[in-house]
């Protein structure tokens, strides 16, 4: 039996729709909670040796055609048409948060602001559980984190790593290890699930409104997935594959407040600490 495109498109669209509305109350979080990010943050430190941090931070863009009468608007850096993908991924490779269908021009730490997860961010409205003590040695009570590149503002709960030129001395070069190493795992998420759903490997013919929601449907299909296998060997596999794009992004030139940066010292510290550090990092940290 042969059908139309359009109706082939009514059909994909819906179904699509259907998979988002009925999955990811199921496989995404909903309704945070202190407890809930204590769990992600104990498999954090468990899997990535980083404490106190609730997810990893970035956006994917979604290459598209150019939409009719679009403009530039979806062209991004890269030099393509694309729609921005904004995630928060837990310690595993499964997606917390997802904002879809931005503008490609937009940059990360734009679309991050506009966000739902944004916005409850910088509203502090995700209910983070309460700082707390990391190295018994110390009175330092450390705040929960999430971990971005470069091209995203540094906050007391958003960790970025040090910029190149500020690369001064070896404990922030094993900082920024430490840092990309957790971090990464973003990126993972998305090369696991670009590697499901093929339509993510190339450039979807379609209006930026229906490729957002097919997008949402490979998100939450993924989740679905990765907790049905339950293995995490993927996740060391694709990261082999991963490379730190730290260098191609623009870095924001947003001002940190000082408590701001003296989180990020204070993590730097622990990570030089008998109590925080790793027999691998000095010799990974001048690769």
């Amino acid at each position: 039996m042969r059908i139309g495109a359009t109706t082939a498109r009514e059909i994909i669209n819906e179904t699509c729709i259907a998979i988002w509305e009925v999955l990811s109350p199921i496989y995404l979080m909903t309704n945070p909670t202190p407890e809930k990010w204590r769990n992600i943050s104990e498999k954090f430190e468990k899997l990535w040796n980083y404490p106190n941090v609730c997810g990893s931070v970035d956006g994917k863009h979604i290459r598209i055609q150019q939409p009719y009468h679009g403009g530039s608007a979806y062209y991004n850096y890269k030099n393509y048409n694309s729609i921005v993908l904004q995630a928060v991924v837990d310690a595993e490779g499964n997606f917390l948060f997802v904002d879809v269908g931005e503008a490609g021009r937009h940059s990360d730490g734009g679309v991050f602001a506009t966000s739902n997860f944004g916005k409850n961010f910088i509203e502090q409205t995700l209910n983070l559980p309460q700082p707390r003590k990391i190295d018994p040695a110390k009175e330092i009570e450390f705040p929960y984190v999430f971990l971005a590149d470069s091209a995203y503002s540094l906050n007391k709960n958003m960790m970025k790593p040090f910029a190149r030129s500020s690369l001064t001395s070896d404990k922030k070069k094993i900082y920024n290890y430490r840092h990309s190493r957790a971090r990464r795992i973003v990126e993972c998420a998305f090369g696991m699930m670009s590697k499901k759903f093929h339509i993510l490997q190339r450039s979807m013919l379609v209006h930026p409104d229906f490729a957002t929601t097919i997008t949402l449907a490979c998100c939450v299909l993924h989740n679905m997935i990765r907790k049905k296998e339950g293995i995490i060997n993927d996740v060391h596999s694709e990261m082999i594959n991963v490379e730190e794009c730290d260098v191609s992004r623009e870095p924001t030139r947003a001002r940190a407040s000082r408590n701001a940066y003296q989180v990020r010292e204070n993590f730097v510290d622990y990570f030089v600490s008998p109590i925080g550090s790793v027999s691998w990092q000095e010799y990974m940290s001048r690769l």
